[in-house]
């Protein structure tokens, strides 16, 4: 969702040795990513602006969630799949954190100045700024309401951005795994954090224990990268383990929430913990999907999902933009043509901001950031063989 390729080792020029099929593959994860952050955008118009959360012939637009499963493991398989882990050709840390941090953080930041100013707009004065608030989200601490233990809620109640706490974490987490344990070790590594965290929210939920509960998630991008850069293929024989490992956290949230059925406790679809045993429920069967269409050679991508390619490009802005802009902003209001009208406005806004700052202002944050990034060792000893 919110990847760039680092710029010394390109997903296309570091694996030209693959396949012409391989490449488009890697073309079609762009169509992807569009496709989910639309979905959420009509998610969020279906649910929130239209009200329709209740009406049976919207139920296809009640899967929020899964759309940003999606995004999670699509992010880790970019990341991993463009950042090998091997010494000589790896971004050194300083390199790394500053292409995930120009990468997440300009237009996270105009996303909050964004819901803010729209507050400000509703209210024709200074809306009421929450300091603490504020802050837990610039420092990436925010989580979804759904969760116990929620410190921080996203800001300005763009509720989008729950997940992009989760991201910033994993990102952090994955540098030091992926250039300290060995591959074949990576997995175990990963699901024994998350179930440290699934341990210790039981006896004190936190954010920062939940980041670690779905960085599994997150992980199964990153094998599947591994997967594919070694093989050219992914498989179901090759993600065995995932799937093994992945049993692990869907029984335990069964189990809670099976005792919570038993103890005549709510089940809300959207809230602990149905929503945490979603994530572990859906996202193999997404996985299987995907793999159960590789077989098949991907029929119909082109026609149906490819169309939507145009969208990866700017679905980063659009999914941290459009929640405040369709849910907040007063534009003309009223019910009939107008509120339709209004509705179409909201929508044609959210995608010209996200085109400016994804095409434009990001563009701009690249440029200016460019000197502050250093060369790994591959760059200094072919520069050092051309001298």
């Amino acid at each position: 969702m919110r990847n760039s390729a680092p710029a010394t080792t390109s997903v296309e020029s570091s694996h030209s040795r693959q396949p012409a099929v391989g490449r488009r593959r890697l073309w079609q994860l762009e169509a992807v990513r569009g496709i989910a952050a639309l979905y959420v955008l009509l998610y969020h118009t279906s649910n929130n602006y239209l009200g329709l959360n209740h009406v049976i012939w919207a139920l296809p637009f009640r899967f929020g969630l899964e759309a940003v499963l999606v995004f999670f493991v699509l992010s880790g398989f970019v990341i991993s799949y463009s950042h090998p882990g091997s010494a000589d050709k790896a971004d050194n840390f300083r390199n790394y954190f500053i292409k995930r941090l120009r990468r997440i953080y300009p237009i996270f930041i105009l996303s909050l100045a964004l819901a803010y100013g729209i507050s400000c707009l509703n209210a024709r004065s200074w809306a009421p700024l929450h300091i603490s608030g504020l802050l837990g989200n610039v420092f990436m601490l925010q989580n979804s309401p759904a969760q116990p233990g929620v410190s921080f809620l996203p800001f300005d109640k763009n509720a989008p951005l729950w997940s992009l706490a989760y991201e910033w974490w994993f990102y952090m987490l994955f540098y030091p795994i992926n250039r300290f344990v060995p591959r074949s070790l990576q997995k175990f590594v990963v699901i024994a954090l998350s179930l440290i965290g699934m341990g210790v929210n039981l006896i004190y939920p936190n954010a920062p224990s939940w980041y670690l509960v779905f960085f599994i998630i997150w992980w199964w991008g990153v094998e599947l990268a591994h997967e594919f850069r070694e093989s050219g293929n992914i498989s179901f024989f090759g993600q065995r383990w995932m799937f093994a490992l992945f049993a692990l956290p869907f029984c335990w949230y069964a189990v809670i929430a099976f005792q919570w059925w038993r103890h005549g406790h709510q089940l809300p679809f959207n809230n602990y913990p149905l929503f945490d045993l979603r994530h572990f429920l859906m996202t193999p069967l997404l996985i299987i999907l995907v793999l159960a269409w590789k077989r098949a050679r991907f029929v119909g991508f082109d026609s149906t999902l490819g169309r939507f390619q145009w969208l990866g490009g700017i679905s980063y802005a659009i999914y941290v933009f459009h929640f405040p802009l369709i849910c907040d902003l007063r534009l003309f209001g009223g019910r009939g043509t107008i509120f339709y009208l209004d509705l179409v406005l909201r929508i044609a806004l959210a995608f010209a901001l996200a085109w400016l700052a994804e095409g434009i202002f990001q563009k701009w944050i690249n440029r200016i950031t460019a000197p502050l990034l250093k060369p790994n060792r591959t760059e200094i000893k072919l520069g050092r063989a051309t001298a």
